[in-house]
């Protein structure tokens, strides 16, 4: 949790659209009750971190789930935080180099002091970790829709919005090392989102991204 709240109080610092960091409000629905612990709840080691956090009456939102919740959190834009961040690493005189690395010998040789690992699903074949475990998820990606200004949260599925998409997912398939995109996944994810907004759309209420 210490690096969750240093997170927290950083990046509050680089709001705005040259990292692409800004606050959006969650609504997270289920027709189950939402959790009263654990790392999301108002008692959770995150509740700090979550303004606005509220439990909405049944009669006050449109969702068609008989829960909802909403909080505030920060989100970031990947293509915006990233490019940014490689403009300030090159501006400061580091420089880029891609390079292939077969074995642990490789990585020995390089005249650097210090080596961080974030060779993801590599790592398994560079370092002989017959422990590591793929799990994969698979996104949708919409046209961007800038009057969607929230995120959504509901049992297996989530929506994002960013200035460049409307993400949906999800999936979470453990121990699947195929990238190929699942097409009756993308059915299921499209489908439950479509339920969703078909019945924001119907209500009259805050527009949901075009399905």
């Amino acid at each position: 949790m210490k690096a969750a709240r240093y997170s927290y109080t950083r990046y509050q610092t680089m709001l705005g659209s040259h990292y692409g960091v800004r606050w959006l409000t969650n609504y997270e629905m289920s027709d189950k009750p939402l959790p009263t612990n654990g790392l999301m709840s108002r008692t959770g080691p995150m509740a700090g971190m979550m303004p606005r956090y509220e439990n909405l009456p049944t009669d006050s939102h449109p969702f068609p789930f008989r829960y909802a919740r909403q909080f505030d959190t920060m989100f970031i834009e990947p293509p915006i935080y990233l490019e940014t961040l490689m403009r300030e690493v090159r501006s400061a005189g580091a420089s880029m180099e891609c390079r292939e690395f077969h074995d642990v010998a490789d990585l020995l040789a390089l005249p650097e002091d210090l080596i961080v690992n974030c060779t993801g699903l590599g790592a398994k074949d560079l370092f002989q970790d017959d422990e590591l475990t793929p799990i994969k998820g698979q996104l949708t990606i919409l046209q961007p829709q800038p009057e969607v200004e929230y995120a959504t949260l509901r049992p297996e599925l989530y929506m994002f919005p960013r200035r460049d998409a409307i993400v949906l997912g999800g999936t979470h398939e453990r121990g699947v090392w195929d990238s190929v995109p699942d097409e009756v996944e993308s059915e299921r994810i499209l489908a439950g989102h479509r339920a969703v907004f078909d019945n924001l759309i119907g209500t009259g209420s805050t527009r949901g991204p075009g399905l």
